[in-house]
């Protein structure tokens, strides 16, 4: 059974918040928070239903004509976002609209979905024409936050 993990905004550590999702399973998440183990400061989860929100990312790039190019520009977009008017403009723009319903509504929860977006390219990059299902993604998510985001 997978563990979701989240990057504390204080120390910058990786650390699970105790949440286990199972096989096919939807989690929805609403002003829920999660005390960082390493310095003590609480730490938001972003709010939505993690799985749909996967879901509706890995969808709407296997729907495209080059899944790992928007991938990649819906990352860098993301990456960019310091107010919540960079959030707005992202949700209006035209390249992203069917995706809008699984943004965050804050900027300060958009380095949940800043990861999600990097592991969705991570797996495109190693293997453009997989399938990606949740269980496979929900590892590689891990592996992602563990690995990369430590350095």
């Amino acid at each position: 059974m997978p563990s979701l993990n989240l990057q504390c905004t204080n120390c910058l550590r990786i650390f699970s918040p105790g949440i286990c999702i199972e096989g096919n399973s939807s989690i929805t998440f609403n002003n829920c928070v999660s005390n960082c183990p390493f310095c003590g400061s609480s730490q938001s989860i972003p709010d939505g239903v993690f799985k749909d929100t996967v879901e509706g990312f890995i969808e709407f790039f296997r729907g495209s004509d080059s899944s790992l190019k928007n991938a990649n520009e819906l990352f860098n977009a993301l990456q960019k976002i310091e107010t919540p008017q960079d959030l707005e403009e992202i949700k209006r723009s035209k390249q992203f609209e069917e995706l809008k319903k699984w943004l965050p509504n804050s900027p300060e929860k958009i380095a949940a979905y800043i990861a999600i977006a990097y592991t969705i390219v991570q797996m495109f990059t190693k293997s453009p024409s997989t399938s990606i299902n949740y269980n496979s993604f929900v590892e590689q998510y891990n592996e992602t936050i563990n690995i990369d985001f430590q350095k």
